[in-house]
């Protein structure tokens, strides 16, 4: 699956979903925008997206991606929780683990509750011409993938 990137006014950092169906339902629903709260070293996002809560559980490790269904909000794990009692995160409440972050979790200290925070798919790096060849023709691949794109975003634009 393809990088997820989230930005706060703070940190930009990126995470990979895995492809259990809650993740590839969430995937799919992207971009949002909300606003980050803090509990303990858990960040959660409400993102009022309604996936499935299959395989829900407690057992969460630091870095792991979490998505509660009953709040429909995504938990980032980055340390202790307050129902922490080792090192070790533990959700208020049983989540379902879509992904990683790939940043070192320490990173996300800097991230204070009440910033902004977006959450999006990583964009194709656009195409850059070779200084050397300002001239150059698009290939008919680059230009199906750029045709391909843009139906993509105009699709994704027409169904919010």
């Amino acid at each position: 699956m393809p990088q997820i990137i989230f930005q706060t006014q703070t940190k930009k950092f990126a995470a990979e979903f895995n492809q259990c169906l809650t993740a590839q339902m969430i995937q799919k629903s992207l971009p949002f925008a909300g606003m980050v709260n803090l509990w303990g070293d858990e960040i959660y996002i409400d993102i009022g997206v309604q996936a499935s809560d299959l395989h829900a559980t407690l057992d969460v490790n630091v870095c792991d991606i979490g998505y509660r269904h009953e709040e429909k909000r995504l938990c980032i794990f980055f340390g202790k929780t307050p129902s922490s009692v080792t090192d070790k995160p533990v959700p208020a409440f049983p989540v379902v683990v879509i992904g990683k972050i790939l940043c070192p979790p320490e990173e996300l200290k800097i991230i204070k509750a009440g910033e902004s925070i977006r959450i999006a798919v990583q964009e194709d790096r656009p195409l850059t011409p070779d200084p050397s060849s300002s001239s150059r023709k698009l290939t008919q691949a680059e230009i199906d993938a750029l045709v391909k794109k843009l139906l993509a975003e105009k699709a994704a634009k027409a169904s919010k």
